[in-house]
């Protein structure tokens, strides 16, 4: 009789983590959760992230594999924020020397949106992720990667919460101020702004952003201007503006891949990942004009029904040369299928 094969998958955030371990079928045999993995995040709080780091992942394999009375399992893919340089992953295979090195007999690393998209698919794809944070990445079949965005707050993230109130708030400023005229009133966006934030003037934003700095509750504010949009002008358009950038996100990997490749695309199936897309509806128009490129004639909108700790397990397996079928389609929903 052949072995079962057993492997695990974790999908690892700055906040909270989970973990599942599947058979060669996919199916999931036990699930755990932990809490920060990026070991950069783990590194502000701790001697060393790296160590912290594998000792979380650890704690939740060790979890999973008493749940299912195993003691090793065949693969691991590990799908971590911080996790894409091959430095980091090299410091965090040592870690796990030190830690834990019989987590798996065959671990593979990459960075947190490798995971969403073999999730969705065997052959690739792309992830456009729209939380506190943006970034948007093309992976082919054969695992070449292109990217855009991913920056960070201070430079980059658009189309993300932070950056759908960063602008919200600016605008209101500039239009107070003179300095630049909002193209529809204010007044529903900046009584929002006060009741949010609790303001009395608009003086007191200094403590927002530099006394009292919380880059999550400033990227929750977006939760209202999607509120407003409903009604407000002003606000509607600023999503429209959310939309047109992060369209122009994945017009940038299409065209990317087309220069290399002399190859359009027919369609393209996009896994859509934060809370921004909530606001789909309000996203749309501007997504359409921000991603029209000749090199694309269709996109399909996913966003994923179950964790992409399948996505890594996925990876874990296929890099040791193993099979891990799982039922993609039956993983994703379709929030949209887009033509032009």
């Amino acid at each position: 009789m052949e072995e079962e094969h057993y492997f695990g998958g974790v999908e690892g955030g700055g906040t909270q983590s989970k973990m599942l371990i599947v058979n060669s079928k996919g199916e999931i045999l036990a699930r755990s959760y932990g809490g920060c993995t990026n070991p950069f995040v783990l590194d502000v709080k701790a001697m060393d992230g790296f160590i912290e780091c594998a000792k979380e992942l650890s704690k939740m394999a060790q979890e999973a594999k008493s749940q299912i009375n195993i003691s090793k399992l065949k693969a691991i893919g590990l799908s971590l924020s911080g996790g894409a340089q091959a430095d980091s992953q090299a410091r965090i295979m040592k870690a796990f020397e030190t830690v834990d090195p019989n987590i798996a007999e065959h671990i593979y690393i990459c960075n947190d949106t490798q995971g969403s998209i073999f999730t969705a698919s065997p052959h690739g794809g792309m992830v456009l992720i729209a939380g506190t944070g943006s970034n948007c990445v093309y992976i082919t079949d054969n695992e070449k990667t292109y990217s855009c965005g991913g920056w960070g707050h201070m430079i980059g993230d658009e189309g993300s919460g932070y950056w759908i109130s960063h602008k919200a708030i600016r605008t209101a400023l500039n239009h107070e101020e003179g300095l630049e005229d909002a193209p529809h009133s204010i007044v529903e966006l900046r009584k929002r702004i006060f009741d949010y934030f609790d303001l009395k003037n608009f003086d007191e934003v200094l403590d927002i952003f530099y006394t009292h700095y919380r880059k999550a509750h400033i990227a929750g504010f977006t939760k209202e201007v999607s509120d407003a949009a409903e009604t407000d002008p002003l606000c509607a358009h600023l999503l429209y503006d959310a939309g047109l950038v992060l369209g122009k996100h994945v017009r940038a990997l299409i065209n990317r891949a087309y220069a290399e490749t002399k190859e359009d695309f027919e369609t393209v199936d996009i896994v859509l990942e934060g809370s921004v897309f909530k606001s789909w509806t309000r996203l749309k128009q501007g997504f359409i004009d921000g991603v029209r490129t000749e090199h694309l004639k269709a996109a399909r909108l996913l966003r994923l029904k179950e964790t992409s700790a399948l996505g890594a397990a996925f990876l874990g397996a296929r890099h040791a040369n193993l099979k891990l079928t799982l039922p993609h389609e039956n993983l994703v929903e379709v929030l949209d299928t887009l033509k032009w």
